[in-house]
């Protein structure tokens, strides 16, 4: 073999090697690691709370005392968020992140222990239980619309977002966590606790996840959560509101 085409040969395996070695990968660009504050480590917008209780091991909340988090994303279709959360109730419809600052009924919800992206995501299994820790993260490829849920490392649903229901595009691309939408009046929320919320600038792979998810903390919280007296004055009104929604409806 010629010495120019031992060059060529090398040439393209020095481009290929480079290739890989410079494949972009999801970067990490919020840590909010909730341990007595509510700033990034990473020295990005802090969240804000609603009422609920900031501790060194986490912050705990009533239905819908939950976070909120404004222009924390470049863009606001690419993402993957990281929560780890326990929820005191998961039967029915428990709100995990809302995209439309609370304007509308699609979101991303616990359902009766399962993961959910209502109404096009009913997947099977359970794995989610009352007051226990689980680590959920949420993808969405702005490239292809493709928009994934992860529980404790394992895949649960996966669906094209062509509709744009899982982007960020209320005023500042505000992220609103653990609250319930106004449409149903904030009749499915839960109280709970959150320990800690990671945010990464694009959709990370099946490999990413199981690589980037953070240990469960062995604890969360406090028990002294307030309960909002609006909440209260609106029980009977909310208890109305349960059974709105069929676990049977489809996309």
């Amino acid at each position: 073999m010629s010495i120019r085409k031992l060059a060529a040969i090398a040439l393209l395996i020095g481009s290929a090697a480079g290739f890989v070695g410079n494949a972009q990968s999801a970067a990490l660009i919020h840590d909010y690691q909730l341990n007595g504050s509510l700033a990034d480590s990473l020295g990005g917008p802090s969240l804000v709370a609603a009422g609920g209780v900031l501790s060194a091991n986490g912050y705990a909340f009533g239905a819908n005392q939950g976070l909120s988090l404004s222009n924390g994303l470049g863009d606001n279709g690419n993402y993957s968020i990281e929560l780890q959360f326990s929820f005191s109730d998961v039967s029915g419809y428990r709100k995990v992140l809302d995209f439309k600052d609370r304007a509308d009924d699609k979101g991303f919800y616990v359902l009766t222990s399962n993961l959910n992206f209502y109404p096009f995501a009913f997947p099977s299994g359970d794995p989610f239980t009352a007051d226990v820790l689980a680590d959920v993260i949420l993808t969405r490829n702005v490239d292809t619309n493709q928009t994934n849920g992860y529980v404790n490392g394992a895949q649960f649903f996966s669906f094209t977002d062509g509709g744009g229901d899982a982007v960020f595009n209320a005023a500042n691309g505000i992220i609103q966590f653990f609250k319930d939408d106004f449409v149903t009046q904030g009749g499915e929320a839960s109280a709970g606790c959150v320990r800690r919320i990671r945010v990464f600038d694009s959709a990370l792979d099946i490999t990413e996840v199981t690589d980037a998810q953070a240990p469960l903390a062995g604890s969360c919280g406090t028990n002294d959560v307030p309960e909002p007296g609006s909440l209260a004055l609106l029980g009977l009104g909310l208890a109305a509101l349960a059974t709105r929604k069929s676990f049977t409806k489809s996309a």
